[in-house]
């Protein structure tokens, strides 16, 4: 007599789903914790309240330039107040990204800021080819 139970045998394959959940849970970790650097990374301004332009999508900024009530000048939030040769050097590394146009480069001023110093950022733009540039405000 032969008996065919070794070879009808169907084998079910076992997935250890920990591994899978600890993934994801790092993921969620990850994406929130970056978030929080996102928001961190715009200096604290008192913007100008101004209707402005409206846009139904936003553009990714190549470069945001803040300009404090006391005249400094900080780039992206970076180290600290920087010169004005600095964004100089800055603004001509950005320009000559394949692909940066005006739409990439946002000024935020504070209301109280002078305009002595946003005036100076404009012209060292204008220097580089870009003869207009986002300003930000809040809405009233």
């Amino acid at each position: 007599m032969v008996f065919k139970g070794s070879n009808s045998r169907v084998i079910i394959p076992i997935v250890d789903m920990t591994p899978m959940i600890d993934i994801v849970f790092l993921l969620i970790i990850f994406f929130m914790v970056a978030a929080q650097f996102a928001q961190q990374a715009h200096v604290n301004l008192d913007l100008p309240n101004e209707v402005g332009e409206q846009k139904e999508g936003k553009t990714k900024n190549t470069l945001v330039i803040n300009i404090l009530d006391n005249g400094s000048i900080v780039v992206d939030n970076s180290q600290g107040a920087i010169s004005i040769e600095d964004i100089d050097d800055i603004v001509g590394e950005a320009v000559n990204i394949e692909g940066v146009l005006w739409k990439n480069i946002t000024i935020r001023a504070d209301e109280n800021a002078q305009t002595g110093v946003l005036n100076e950022v404009l012209v060292i733009l204008s220097k580089h080819g870009l003869s207009a540039t986002n300003i930000a405000t809040e809405s009233p």
